[in-house]
């Protein structure tokens, strides 16, 4: 069922030693925040939740350090009042949100408020000088971002497992103050190595290239499009959008099995069947196997025409989708977006 993908440049880019438990996982997660900085400056949304449901860093640290980026500068500029809840806000194609929880703001500093806001301005600086975003930086590049990038996937870690993980846990009981270099320093030289080889290959293969196009070829600095899009807050939460294509980021060596693909298609129907009132204006899905340096995608109508069957039943199954997945999302604590 697959259609014609971009040629890839040459083998799969695989780990270059000896790897340990999990490896495979961290990689994942580090190059799918390095693609997220990548597609737009935009807060590491996952990770800056996951190092404050941790108690790591404090609401009001959370809200600072998101004000920060420039996806956010620019709605604060108009609305300064939201700076107080920045860490909740997500600049969509047709509006912004401003999500807002529970948490209280606390007249204290967190555990790591200032080595993480450190982290997160050094990024930004280091960015700009050496890969802006839309760009792939050189290898010695990208290997420092993927220091930075470790950092932030354990904080994501948390925000999806439920669990701080041990390096991140050990570092909190180990000393009152982090610095900015010791939570650089969490990520192991493996997978530190290994993300940035697979971010680069973004790049030689020419998908980076192609994903510039779908933006409309934008100056480098400026977005290809939005970051972690989201479609039912803490439940469901895609990887990229690019120009109008939702892009889902795979960084598997074997990509071979079909039951394995189908379901990553049906995860990118789902996404978009989610986003019921077209806030994020979605027109074609895609996966982007990293490793291999391949992008397939589909237009939705095409995807859905495929995964359904029948055509004529397309638009029974979007709703029954719909209907079912709302209920799930409720029942299990979600709220669901209002339209735009």
């Amino acid at each position: 069922m697959l259609p014609r993908a971009a040629p890839r440049s040459g083998p799969p880019v695989r780990a270059s030693g000896p790897t340990g438990a999990g490896h495979g996982a961290a990689v994942g997660s580090v190059v799918a925040a390095r693609l997220a900085a990548l597609v737009q400056d935009a807060p590491p949304y996952a990770g800056l939740s996951g190092l404050l449901v941790a108690e790591l860093i404090s609401p009001t640290g959370t809200h600072q350090i998101a004000a920060g980026y420039r996806s956010h500068q620019a709605v604060l500029e108009h609305e300064p009042d939201l700076a107080a809840v920045a860490a909740g806000l997500r600049p969509t194609p047709s509006d912004t949100l401003a999500l807002t929880g529970p948490t209280l703001a606390s007249p204290r500093p967190g555990w790591g408020d200032a080595a993480v806001a450190e982290l997160a301005e050094r990024g930004r600086r280091f960015h700009t000088a050496h890969a802006p975003t839309g760009t792939i930086g050189a290898r010695g590049v990208e290997t420092g971002l993927a220091r930075a990038y470790g950092a932030w996937a354990l904080g994501e870690d948390r925000y999806r497992s439920g669990r701080t993980p041990p390096v991140l846990a050990a570092l909190a009981e180990a000393t009152a103050a982090p610095t900015v270099e010791q939570l650089r320093g969490l990520c192991p030289p493996a997978v530190v190595d290994d993300a940035a080889a697979v971010v680069g290959h973004l790049d030689a293969s020419g998908i980076l290239a192609r994903w510039r196009r779908w933006a409309g070829d934008p100056a480098p600095g400026e977005a290809l499009g939005y970051a972690s899009p989201l479609l039912v807050p803490h439940w469901a939460e895609a990887d990229l959008l690019v120009g109008d294509t939702l892009v889902e980021v795979k960084t598997v060596a074997r990509a071979e099995q079909p039951a394995r693909i189908a379901r990553w298609c049906w995860q990118l129907l789902g996404y978009t069947w989610l986003d019921d009132a077209d806030r994020w204006q979605i027109r074609r899905v895609a996966l982007y196997l990293a490793r291999h340096g391949v992008t397939v995608v589909w237009p939705v109508a095409e995807l859905e025409a495929r995964l359904v069957g029948d055509p004529g039943r397309v638009a029974q199954a979007r709703h029954a989708f719909r209907r079912l997945a709302h209920q799930v999302a409720t029942r299990e604590g979600a709220t669901l977006l209002p339209p735009p």
